[in-house]
């Protein structure tokens, strides 16, 4: 007997993309792009429900046009049975989107693991058990799997939770932590996570325990994501995971220390595609002359991606200037006073997340980073 399933996590769907500017409705088209695909391939291979382990959306209260999109995404894959947990940007609340009382967004379908639904619970006709906790704040140093254990030898086990593994060199103090022990303990076949946009699998005990990674990339920090996870358990114990990648769109980050007008130009040939958005980061050399030139260059090969954004230093006396387009300045200002206004309204609960993210993007505007 085998179960095949989708696990996917960190949609962030509604989430802020202003700041890449043109690009913006590209990668919002995107993100909802990548939900359709994820349940496309449910379909295409016969998974018995889709999982998404938090953060489906960016926030406790999205847009009502965020919420029109993804009600539409899913009505139209009606077979397939989804299960929603909350994460820390869309943690469960009494006025969140996932609130038992919150009526009209989710079809027969949809199953959102609120106070609505009791853990463990029992997967009709599949022979599964899922067991979860849903997140109630954006930080939090409660372990989301507290408590949870393997409750029979028959069947398939699952467990949701979106948290960080407590290991050596990372920190998770505060970010929903998940020790490797507590992982072990539970005697899970398999252990849903979501949190980090990395893919990663690690297995403690007989439990696998992975993420899927963010399927449509809204960052540089999520390079080689875009990808949900297709998992086939046997009732041998035997556990086998494949990358499904599903994104559209691609971030790339250039690195590089110029000396000459043509590095830079054969990176960006070698690098062009109009589904990435590319951030230059250069450090020039004292001696580079040719800084007319260079700007010509990144200008001409605007047009060959679908964003370019640029990063520049100076090297000792060199007259390089820093390079940053009005218009993302502009972007960014406009991000940071955003995020000061959402503070005025949000709870204490997340006030620390929407301070950090303003603090950040102030720092980006002081120093010309982004």
């Amino acid at each position: 007997m085998s179960l095949v399933f989708i696990h996917a996590a960190d949609f962030h769907l509604g989430a802020d993309l202003r700041r890449f500017g043109d690009a913006r409705e590209k990668l919002e088209q995107a993100q909802f792009a990548a939900l359709e695909k994820t349940l496309n391939e449910a379909v295409a291979n016969r998974a018995a429900f889709v999982i998404i382990c938090g953060d489906l959306f960016d926030r406790r209260n999205p847009r009502p046009s965020v919420i029109r999109k993804t009600t539409d995404i899913f009505s139209a894959n009606p077979r397939i049975p989804v299960y929603i947990l909350p994460g820390t940007h869309d943690f469960l609340s009494d006025n969140s989107i996932y609130s038992p009382g919150r009526p009209g967004w989710t079809g027969e379908n949809i199953t959102i693991l609120n106070d609505s639904v009791s853990s463990p619970l029992q997967l009709p006709g599949t022979g599964c058990t899922l067991y979860f906790q849903p997140n109630r704040s954006n930080r939090s140093a409660q372990s989301p799997i507290a408590g949870m254990k393997r409750q029979s030898d028959d069947g398939f086990h699952i467990g949701l939770a979106h948290g960080s593994l407590k290991i050596m060199g990372l920190e998770a103090d505060l970010d929903f932590p998940l020790d490797p022990k507590e992982i072990e303990k539970t005697q899970l076949d398999y252990l849903a996570l979501g949190h980090w946009h990395k893919p990663r699998m690690e297995k403690y005990g007989r439990t696998m325990s992975v993420y899927p990674g963010i399927p449509q990339p809204i960052s540089w920090s999520d390079p080689g994501s875009g990808s949900v996870s297709l998992v086939r358990l046997e009732d041998t114990g035997e556990v086998t995971i494949a990358a499904r990648p599903i994104n559209l769109i691609s971030f790339h980050e250039i690195r590089s220390k110029i000396f000459h007008p043509m590095e830079l130009n054969q990176l960006l040939e070698k690098a062009a595609d109009p589904n990435t958005i590319v951030k230059l980061s250069l450090d020039y050399s004292d001696n580079l002359k040719e800084v007319l030139e260079i700007e010509k260059i990144i200008e001409e090969a605007s047009s060959r991606f679908l964003a370019v954004h640029t990063n520049q230093k100076n090297d000792g006396n060199s007259s390089a200037p820093l390079n940053i387009p009005d218009k993302t300045h502009d972007q960014l200002i406009e991000a940071f006073k955003a995020e000061l206004a959402r503070m005025k309204d949000a709870d204490s609960s997340e006030r620390a997340e929407l301070y950090n993210k303003a603090a950040e993007l102030g720092v980006a505007i002081i120093t010309g980073e982004e």
